[in-house]
């Protein structure tokens, strides 16, 4: 079987190989809220996203690295260097997983070269991720605020509403999301709330601007500058 058969763009599981991992593993359904596993913890599974989203998080204070979604794997490298997990993995409302054995997923990946190399180019990317998140933990808190708001919209969490999308995530979770503290977030918030690019309400965001927030991401506006030309406009 030739190596060579992996391209960036390929999904990461085919019918196949899932089909594989379906007959060899266990399906989970949790709510939200539960910890399938933790940071430093032994890695003896590893889960398959069927249905639903999972936050990934590491250190204490948590600092939330990213959102999985469906076919999504997390996990799925501790198994192989015979380590201690490197983050936690936590419920973001009701999800169903596969969990697949840490013997079976080596078995598995022995068997698919495909399936491996998948795993090689998935690596790269989520590292490449990671490296862009440390870089943007520099960046201004509106900034980085935007871009966590941007990342979660593009991760598929959010539903449209009445007035806007709505993110079921509270302001502590965007805090940790975005590597801010809490003050910091709520202060931005209120800025973006007064520039109508948010609103809020229990435990949720509702983007009232996408582009205004994507343009913020990206370094083109301000939503302070936007707010005092508002303000300065006769009345």
């Amino acid at each position: 079987m030739a190596w060579a058969q992996f391209e960036r763009g390929d999904p990461l599981l085919t019918g196949e190989e899932t089909l594989w991992l379906e007959a060899n593993g266990q399906t989970l359904r949790r709510s939200a809220g539960h910890v399938f596993f933790e940071e430093g913890e032994e890695a003896d599974f590893v889960l398959l996203i069927r249905e639903g989203h999972v936050l990934v998080s590491v250190g204490r204070p948590k600092r939330v690295l990213a959102v999985r979604g469906p076919n999504e794997l997390v996990g799925e490298m501790a198994p192989l260097r015979g380590g201690l997990r490197s983050g936690s993995v936590e419920a973001i409302g009701d999800v169903e997983v596969l969990l697949i054995s840490a013997a079976r997923w080596i078995e598995f990946l022995q068997a698919h070269p495909r399936a491996a190399l998948a795993q090689i180019a998935a690596m790269d990317a989520r590292l490449e991720h990671a490296t862009r998140k440390i870089v943007e933990s520099e960046l201004a808190v509106e900034r980085r605020l935007a871009l966590a708001l941007m990342e979660l919209l593009d991760s598929g969490l959010g539903q449209d509403g009445d007035q806007g999308i709505v993110l079921r995530i509270s302001q502590q979770g965007l805090a940790e999301f975005a590597g801010a503290s809490l003050d910091s977030v709520k202060k931005t918030v209120r800025t973006f709330k007064s520039a109508s690019i948010v609103g809020t309400a229990r435990q949720k965001m509702i983007i009232l601007d996408r582009d205004a927030l994507r343009e913020i991401a990206a370094g083109e506006r301000t939503a302070s500058a936007q707010r005092e030309s508002s303000q300065d406009e006769p009345s």
